[in-house]
C-alpha cells in the first residue's frame, strides 16, 4: 500500500476517534486572511452592458438562471456571463455575494499552466525538459523515479506518478514524496488526473524563478489585469499548491477566461504567449471519460461548441470558454460537480450548445425582458433590508459592519402534516410560530450546555482536511439574548468562542470567525419549529460564504425534561437538563467514503498488515459507516447552570481575562417582508424551515435530517 494512502487511513481513524488539534502529519501554519471587501485603488472591473447590446437576448439569461435556481441539485452560488469582454448577466444566489472571493479548487490549475507558458515563451523552460533534471539535486542516482517524466507529462496529466492528492496529508515535503514515488504506468502512455502534477509545476516555477507561483502570477498576470483580491495557499515548504487552494472573485475568474479568448493579450500587452494559448487549448491527450474525453494543458477540451474549453474545479467552480461566439460563463457552487458532470454543468453546457442565439451586431433593446432578468437576479440575491455583519471568533477583535439580507417570504412547515404559514414581519407577532420562538428564546437565555462528546467542530470535516485546520472540539454551547435584541449561540471550541447570531424570519446574519488564525465568513439562518415527534428544534443553516461547504446544526429540545413552573413566583418554565445536537454538512460523507474505497490493503509493513486484516475481515463497511457518523454526528449536552435565572440582566460581560473572547454587536432595525402573496417558485427562494425529522432522545428510530441545502458528493482530486 502506498504510504500516502496509509496516512489518509490514519487521518480518517483519528477523525473517527474524535481526536482534536494538530492530528495531521502536515505542520499547520495559519495562512488565510480575512477578505477585504473594499476595492484596491488600482483594481479594475469589467464593464457592464445589456445583453441585447452585445447580440444576445435577456430572455435567454433569465430562463437559464431560473432553471438553475429551480433545480435543487444545482446548489449554485454565483454565475456570470461575458460577451465580447463585457458582463452581460450576473447573479449571486443568497447568501453569497458576487464581489467576495470563493474557493476555486482545481480551476486554478489552468492559471498554473499559464505561468508555465510564460517561462516556456521566455526560453527558460521547455515542455520536453525532464523533471529529474530540473530537480537533479533532489533525485539521487539510485532513485526509482523514472527519468523520462517531462514537464509535458505534468501538464497533460500523463506522468503516471503514484504520489497523488493523498500526499497532501502525508507529510511536509511534497516534492520529496513525488520524486521518490513509484509509478502506475509508463509516463505518457495514458491519462490519470493527479493534482500533484500541478503542484510540481508550481515547484518548477519556484525552482526557476526563485518566486512562489502566487507571487509570480501576481507580478506577471494578476497585476496587469487589475486583479488584486486573491489568496493562494501554500504547502509547509512555502510552495504554492498550484493544483488547488486559490480563492478568487467570480469577475476575476471571468477575466482569466477572457484572457485566453484574447489569445493571452490584455489591454494591448501580451501576458501569455499566443502560441502557448493555442497549444494549451489543443487536444493533448484522451481521457477516456464519458463526460470529458479530451484534455489540453491543465484545462479540459469540451465538445459543446467548436473550440470550447473549460477551467474546472470540483463542486461547481468553472470557467467555460466559447471562442466561436466570444463568450465566457463562470460558476461557483457547492454541488456534486466532478469534471463538469453535475446537473448544473450539464444544463449550462446544453443551453450554450443548443439554445443560445447570438448576433454579430447589437439587437434592439428589450427593456421588458431586461427588467425581468434584473428582477429575478435581485430576488435570488435576497437584496433588501440591511442587517448586521457580526465579525466574531476567538482570536482577534471584532467590528460590526452591514450586509444585505433576505426580504423574501418565509415558509415554515411543522411536522409530517405539512402545516405551513406564510407571514410577513408586520403581522407575524400573533402567530404561534412567533410565540414559540419568543418563548424558547427567553427559556434558553443564559443557559450553557456542556457536550458529553468532544471532537465535533463547527468547521465541516471537508474544510478541516482541505485546509489542514482541525477542530479543537466543541466544549460547550450557550444561548443568550443580546442588548441589541438578537439571539446568539456562543460555541466554545478549544479556547475560542464563536459567537453566532441567529437569523429568524428570513433574516441572515454574517459572522467572521477566526479558526486558529485563519479568517472565515459565515452566514446563519435559523428557525424554531417542531419535528414529527413534536419536539422543539432550533434549526441553524450555516453557510461558509467563501467555500463550497454548508453546515446544519439542529438543536433538539425535549420538553419532558422541563418543569412547567419554577417554585419561585413569576419565574418562567425551567430549562431542559439535556439537549441533543445533530450536525450535517455538505458535501456529505461520500467524499471521505470515496477516499476509503481508494485505499487498497495490498503492500508491506505493519500498517498494511493491520489494514489488510481489517478490510478483508469485512471491517471496511464498518469503517465506512463510522465515517458517515463522523460527518453527521449526534451528540448530547447537559446543562451547566440549571439554577441561573433567565432574562437580559444575565447577559455575560467581558472581563479582563476574556475580553478577546466576548464581543459586541450593533442594534438593527426590523425588516419588512416583501409581497407575501408572491409565488415562491418564481422568486427561486431557498426556504429554510422545511420538514425537520430526527430521532427522539433514546426511543425513536433514526431519521436523516433533510435540508434543501443538503447533498452528497463523490471525490476526485481537488
Amino acid at each position: 500500500m502506498p504510504r500516502a494512502e496509509l496516512y489518509v487511513g490514519e487521518l480518517l481513524m483519528k477523525l473517527m476517534a474524535r481526536e482534536t488539534g494538530e492530528i495531521s502529519k502536515v505542520d499547520y501554519n495559519p495562512q488565510k486572511k480575512a477578505f477585504n471587501s473594499l476595492p484596491f485603488p488600482d483594481e479594475t472591473f469589467l464593464e457592464r452592458r445589456s445583453p441585447e447590446s452585445q447580440g444576445v437576448s435577456s430572455a435567454f439569461f433569465h430562463d437559464l438562471i431560473k432553471e438553475l435556481s429551480d433545480d435543487r441539485e444545482c446548489l449554485i452560488h454565483k454565475i456570470m456571463f461575458l460577451r465580447h469582454g463585457f458582463v452581460v448577466a450576473e447573479c449571486a444566489f443568497e447568501p453569497y455575494e458576487l464581489d467576495m472571493w470563493h474557493v476555486t479548487y482545481s480551476m486554478c490549475k489552468s492559471i498554473t499552466g499559464m505561468a508555465v507558458g510564460i517561462l516556456v515563451g521566455e526560453g527558460r523552460l521547455s515542455v520536453d525538459d525532464r523533471v529529474s533534471d530540473i530537480f537533479s539535486a533532489r533525485v539521487g542516482p539510485f532513485s526509482r523515479f523514472k527519468r523520462n517524466v517531462t514537464v509535458k507529462n505534468l501538464l497533460n496529466m500523463t506522468s503516471g506518478v503514484e504520489f497523488n492528492e493523498a500526499g497532501a496529508v502525508s507529510g511536509n515535503d511534497w516534492r520529496k514524496g513525488f520524486l521518490e514515488s513509484s509509478f502506475k504506468f509508463e509516463p505518457g502512455t495514458r491519462f490519470e488526473y493527479n493534482s500533484m502534477n500541478s503542484y510540481m509545476l508550481s515547484a518548477i516555477v519556484t525552482e526557476i524563478t526563485g518566486q512562489s507561483l502566487s507571487d509570480f502570477c501576481r507580478e506577471r498576470i494578476f497585476d496587469p489585469m487589475g486583479i488584486k483580491r486573491f489568496f493562494w495557499e501554500s504547502c509547509p515548504q512555502s510552495i504554492t499548491k498550484g493544483g488547488w487552494g486559490l480563492f478568487m472573485r467570480a469577475e476575476d475568474m471571468a477575466k482569466m477566461g477572457q484572457l485566453y479568448l484574447q489569445e493571452g493579450k490584455w489591454n494591448g500587452q501580451q501576458l501569455i504567449p499566443e502560441n502557448w494559448v493555442r497549444e494549451s487549448v489543443a487536444l493533448q491527450t484522451e481521457t477516456e471519460d464519458s463526460h470529458n474525453g479530451h484534455y489540453g494543458y491543465q484545462l479540459w477540451i469540451n465538445n459543446d461548441r467548436e473550440g470550447s474549453f473549460a477551467y474546472n474545479g470540483m463542486l461547481g467552480q468553472n470557467v467555460f470558454v466559447y471562442p466561436d461566439i466570444d463568450m465566457v460563463v463562470v460558476t461557483n457552487a457547492g454541488n456534486k460537480d466532478i469534471f463538469q458532470s453535475s446537473s448544473m454543468a450539464r444544463r449550462i453546457r446544453s443551453r450554450m450548445k443548443n439554445d443560445i442565439c447570438v448576433s454579430d451586431g447589437p439587437l434592439p433593446e428589450n427593456f421588458a425582458e431586461l427588467s425581468r432578468l434584473k428582477s429575478l437576479c435581485k430576488n435570488l440575491a435576497g437584496e433588501g433590508s440591511r442587517i448586521a455583519d457580526i465579525r466574531s471568533g476567538g482570536w482577534s477583535s471584532r467590528k460590526d459592519a452591514m450586509t444585505t439580507g433576505s426580504s423574501k417570504r418565509l415558509r415554515v412547515t411543522c411536522g409530517r402534516m405539512g402545516r405551513s404559514a406564510d407571514r410577513n414581519a408586520s403581522d407575524n407577532r400573533g402567530s404561534s410560530d412567533y410565540l414559540m420562538m419568543n418563548r424558547w428564546m427567553k427559556i434558553l437565555d443564559g443557559a450553557e450546555y456542556m457536550l458529553k462528546t468532544h471532537g465535533v467542530g463547527l468547521f465541516p470535516v471537508m474544510m478541516q482536511i482541505v485546509h489542514n485546520n482541525f477542530t479543537d472540539g466543541i466544549k460547550s454551547i450557550s444561548f443568550r439574548q443580546g442588548s441589541d435584541g438578537g439571539f446568539y449561540i456562543d460555541i466554545r471550541e478549544g479556547e475560542a468562542i464563536f459567537r453566532l447570531r441567529c437569523g429568524f424570519d428570513g433574516k441572515r446574519y454574517v459572522s467572521s470567525i477566526n479558526m486558529h488564525g485563519e479568517n472565515y465568513r459565515l452566514s446563519v439562518r435559523s428557525a424554531f419549529t417542531r419535528d414529527e415527534y413534536n419536539r422543539i428544534v432550533l434549526r441553524n443553516d450555516i453557510t461558509f460564504l467563501e467555500e463550497a461547504c454548508l453546515r446544519t446544526l439542529n438543536i433538539y429540545i425535549d420538553e419532558r425534561g422541563c418543569a412547567k413552573e419554577r417554585p419561585e413566583a413569576g419565574k418562567a418554565m425551567s430549562r431542559p437538563g439535556t439537549i441533543m445536537l445533530r450536525f450535517t454538512e455538505s458535501p456529505g460523507s461520500d467524499m471521505l467514503v470515496g477516499a476509503i474505497k481508494n485505499i487498497t490493503p495490498d503492500g508491506s509493513g505493519f500498517e498494511s498488515v493491520v489494514l489488510s486484516k481489517l478490510f478483508r475481515g469485512g471491517m471496511k463497511e464498518a469503517i465506512t459507516e463510522a465515517v458517515k457518523n463522523t460527518i453527521q454526528p449526534t451528540v448530547y449536552a447537559d446543562i451547566n447552570n440549571p439554577d441561573l435565572d433567565t432574562g437580559k440582566d444575565n447577559e455575560p460581560e467581558a472581563d479582563a481575562k476574556d475580553s478577546s473572547l466576548l464581543f459586541n454587536s450593533t442594534e438593527i432595525s426590523g425588516m419588512a417582508l416583501d409581497n407575501p402573496d408572491e409565488d415562491t417558485e418564481e422568486d427561486g427562494d431557498r426556504h429554510l424551515a422545511e420538514d425537520v425529522t430526527a430521532s427522539t432522545f433514546e426511543v425513536a428510530p433514526e431519521y436523516d435530517v433533510e435540508s434543501e441545502y443538503e447533498f452528497t458528493s463523490g471525490i476526485a482530486g481537488n
